[in-house]
C-alpha cells in the first residue's frame, strides 16, 4: 500500500474482535443453496435461523439451481451491489434435442469465450435488454448421449440458461438446461459453504452451550467478502464520511496501489472496519502527489461512527 501519513486507529474494534451480536450485525454466511426454495426464501431461512432482523442474498439462484449463495446480515446487507460484479463459477447439465458430436460441441462453446452479447430470459426478474458480459473459461467436461456436462467461469450478471438455448440455436437443435450448480461466487467455493442444517446446529452451541466458537467459524465478517481496493482513512474524519462527506486526501492514511479515477473502492478505519464504499476522483498516484483536495466521493456508507 501507499502510506500518506502515520496514524494508529483507535476508534471502533477489528473485525475479528467484534462481539457476536455486533458480528451478526455486520457479517455474512456463504451458504450451500439446496435445490427448491428461492434464493429470497433461502435467506429468510438464514434470518430465522440467526434471529437478525435482516439477511439479503448477492447473486440470484433460481429455484431449481444449488450452490454457493453469499448472504449478508443487516448493514452488511447495503455491501450486496459490491458483490454481485464479482466472477461466479458454475457447473452445468444440458440435455440437447439429438446427439451432438463432441467435436462440434467443443466448436459450438469456443464461440461464447471472451465478451458476448446476451438478453436475459424471459424468467429473470432484470430488464430484458442486450447487455455484454465476459465468460473468462468454458470447458466441456462429459458427454453421455444427448446429455452434455460443461464448467465455465463469468462475470457477474451473465445466464447460464441463455447458454444453453444459444448453444442450442448454433447447433441447429433444442435444448434445455437439466441441471445448474454454482461452484464459485463472491471469492469463495463449494468447501468453505455451510447448509442451512449446519448452520441451525451451531447457533443451537450459541444459544444453549454458550459457545460460540462454531458460529464464528461461518459468520465471516463482511470486511472478508468484499475485495475491492482499500483506502484507510483517518479517526478524525470517520464521522464526517459516515455521514455524508466526502474523503479528502488530508484524511487518508493509505491507499491500494494501482487505483484509477471512477474506481469503486472500500474505506477502512485504522482498525479495519469497513466503514463505506466510495469512487475514486483521483488515481493513487495522483492522490499520493497532492496535498489538498477530494480524493474520493463517499457513494454507500455501512457503518456509522
Amino acid at each position: 500500500m501507499l502510506v500518506l501519513r502515520e496514524e494508529s486507529g483507535k476508534i471502533g474494534v477489528k473485525p475479528s474482535e467484534r462481539s457476536t451480536r455486533e458480528l451478526l450485525r455486520y457479517g455474512a454466511v456463504i451458504l450451500d443453496k439446496p435445490r427448491g426454495p428461492s434464493s429470497h426464501e433461502t435467506s429468510a431461512f438464514v434470518r430465522k435461523i440467526l434471529g437478525v432482523k435482516k439477511a439479503g442474498h448477492s447473486g440470484t439462484l433460481d429455484p431449481n439451481v444449488s450452490g454457493v449463495l453469499p448472504v449478508l446480515l443487516e448493514d452488511a446487507c447495503k455491501a450486496a451491489g459490491f458483490l454481485l460484479k464479482q466472477k461466479k463459477s458454475y457447473a452445468c447439465i444440458a440435455r440437447f434435442s439429438e446427439k451432438i458430436s463432441e467435436t462440434k460441441l467443443r466448436e459450438a462453446l469456443a464461440r461464447f469465450r471472451g465478451k458476448i452479447y446476451q438478453t436475459p430470459p424471459l424468467e429473470s426478474a432484470v430488464v430484458k435488454r442486450l447487455r455484454v458480459r465476459e465468460v473468462y473459461s468454458l470447458n466441456l467436461l462429459e458427454v453421455d448421449g444427448r446429455d452434455v456436462l460443461f464448467e465455465c467461469e463469468v462475470e457477474g450478471g451473465f445466464y447460464v440458461r441463455k447458454l444453453v438455448f444459444d448453444l442450442g440455436e448454433v447447433l441447429g437443435t433444442q435444448s434445455e438446461m437439466l441441471e445448474l450448480r454454482r461452484s464459485s461466487a463472491a471469492g469463495f467455493g463449494e468447501r468453505q459453504c455451510t447448509t442451512l442444517q449446519d448452520l441451525a446446529d451451531r447457533v443451537w452451541f450459541w444459544k444453549n452451550e454458550d459457545d460460540d466458537k462454531l458460529l464464528r467459524e461461518v459468520v465471516l465478517p463482511v470486511e472478508k467478502v468484499v475485495f475491492l481496493k482499500r483506502v484507510v482513512a483517518s479517526d478524525r474524519v470517520l464521522h464526517a464520511i459516515s455521514t455524508g462527506a466526502n474523503l479528502a486526501i488530508s484524511g487518508i492514511l493509505s491507499l491500494d496501489e494501482g487505483i484509477k479515477r471512477g474506481e469503486s473502492v472500500q474505506v477502512l478505519s485504522g482498525k479495519g472496519e469497513l466503514v463505506c464504499f466510495a469512487q475514486a476522483l483521483l488515481s493513487d498516484e495522483e492522490t499520493a502527489s497532492e496535498k489538498n483536495g477530494t480524493a474520493f466521493d463517499v457513494t454507500r456508507v455501512i457503518q456509522a461512527f
